[in-house]
């Protein structure tokens, strides 16, 4: 009786030592079936590239994302050192990289600024990155344009912006550029600090921004160092409403007519405030290269509001 106990004992603690290894051996095989999680961030390059007819070739930027949980900076994300022409009407250029100034103005270039970019010309990027990634892409470059109705050389904000002024809003118009879609309509303070300096005889008043009945704190805080507003008109013709200002002051009014690529990543810049890579016009990387026309002038807004 006793060794049939003893031995009762021993299969059971083998049937539970064997139940135990069964589990453990399939927890394992669970765990292994599993994707191991990413740990190696892998940066994309990103290119922002415009021509505008007339002017000179500039502010070519090449990128290299960077992980979100480190803290952007522009000087570690900008690529210095690639290879980067253009190609145009059977001519080849290579840019060089300005690295003085501004961050911001940090881009590739073309050093000799006598050469223009010209309407309905195709132009082909390629840049070569230190890592021999190919980044390519094409462009064509709309025609000239100009004003029929310009901006006029001052505006009067109303006293009362809940029922504005018997002051209508100025109408102004340009020649229709061919095949284009939508224009884009820029208002530009240039000056956000200055406004009495302007003024015949000249004063210390100081600028300040324009508030609207639609303003709310949230929007005045988030816009507040935004300098510009943008719009996309799909005519020729429009009525400069007050809307448009976010300052008091001197401003410029730019017409853009852009090419498609232009188009669409102003669009995702401004209406969705991000970037989708399925738009991307460029090949081997994530970006624009993209081309327009422009017309613009200087105005300046008074200060017809208590």
């Amino acid at each position: 009786m006793k060794s049939n106990s003893k031995l009762t004992m021993k299969k059971n603690k083998n049937i539970l030592n064997l139940l135990i290894f069964l589990f453990i051996f399939i927890i394992m095989l669970i765990s292994s079936c599993e994707d191991t999680p990413p740990t190696d961030y892998v940066p994309q390059y990103y290119v922002e590239a415009f021509l505008i007819v007339d002017q000179p070739i500039d502010m070519i930027k090449l990128l290299r994302t960077q992980p979100l949980q480190d803290s952007f900076r522009l000087s570690k994300a900008l690529v210095k050192d690639a290879t980067v022409k253009i190609r145009f009407n059977n001519q080849e250029i290579t840019l060089a990289f300005r690295d003085t100034g501004n961050l911001d103005n940090w881009a590739y270039f073309y050093p000799d600024t006598s050469l223009k970019v010209l309407p309905n010309t195709q132009y082909e990027l390629e840049i070569t990155t230190p890592d021999n990634v190919k980044i390519t892409g094409t462009t064509i470059t709309p025609e000239r344009f100009e004003w029929v109705i310009p901006p006029p050389d001052s505006l009067f904000y109303p006293k009362d912006t809940t029922k504005f002024s018997d002051r209508k809003p100025a109408k102004i118009k340009w020649s229709p550029v061919k095949n284009m879609l939508y224009y884009l309509l820029v208002t530009k303070c240039l000056d956000s600090l200055e406004y009495g300096k302007y003024l015949v005889p000249p004063s210390n008043e100081k600028n300040r921004r324009v508030f609207n009945p639609f303003d709310n704190e949230r929007r005045r805080t988030r816009d507040y160092y935004d300098l510009s507003l943008w719009d996309a008109i799909p005519n020729v013709e429009y009525e400069i409403y007050w809307l448009l200002f976010k300052w008091f002051g001197k401003h410029k009014i730019i017409v853009f007519a852009p090419d498609y690529n232009f188009l669409r990543w102003v669009l995702q810049q401004f209406r969705a405030n991000q970037i989708n890579p399925l738009l991307s016009s460029v090949n081997g990387a994530i970006g624009v290269f993209g081309s327009a026309s422009k017309i613009e002038k200087e105005i300046f807004l008074f200060k017809n509001q208590p």
